[in-house]
């Protein structure tokens, strides 16, 4: 028997060291884990995706505008009118009435130079309301 203790203890202590290394690994990979699942940390890894995410993409807008310039521009356009719709619209209406009051002027004070445009795109139709409005 005393043959069989003697082989039990090297055995038992080189488990014990195996456990113990064992316990400081998983030891070392629970703060790991705890470190990489701390909001702080998974916010901070969030903002640096969306960063180089949007760098990327700067980069690849920036190379696609190199490429094809003419349709940007255009683009850039359609938008910028868009956005200014309103303004523009005012303008053409206050640029379309002056033009109207100049030629009012140039035809003379009292006269009317330019035909009330139909109603209807019919010219009988036409015709006819403008009996019912003149008599």
């Amino acid at each position: 028997m005393s043959a069989d203790t003697g082989t039990d203890e090297p055995d038992l202590a080189f488990a014990k060291k195996r456990s113990a290394e064992a316990r400081e690994r998983l030891a070392g990979t629970l703060v790991e884990l705890q470190a990489r699942l701390n909001p702080k940390a998974l916010a901070r890894e969030a903002i640096q995706e969306l960063k180089e995410a949007g760098q990327e993409m700067a980069r690849e807008g920036l190379e696609a505008a190199k490429r094809h310039p003419l349709t940007l521009a255009g683009a850039a356009t359609a938008v910028g009118v868009f956005l200014a719709r309103k303004p523009l619209s005012k303008l053409i209406s206050e640029f379309g009435e002056s033009q109207v009051e100049t030629s009012t002027r140039e035809a003379g004070a009292g006269a009317d130079a330019t035909p009330a445009p139909p109603t209807s795109l019919t010219k009988e139709r036409a015709r006819a309301r403008g009996k019912r409005t003149k008599t």
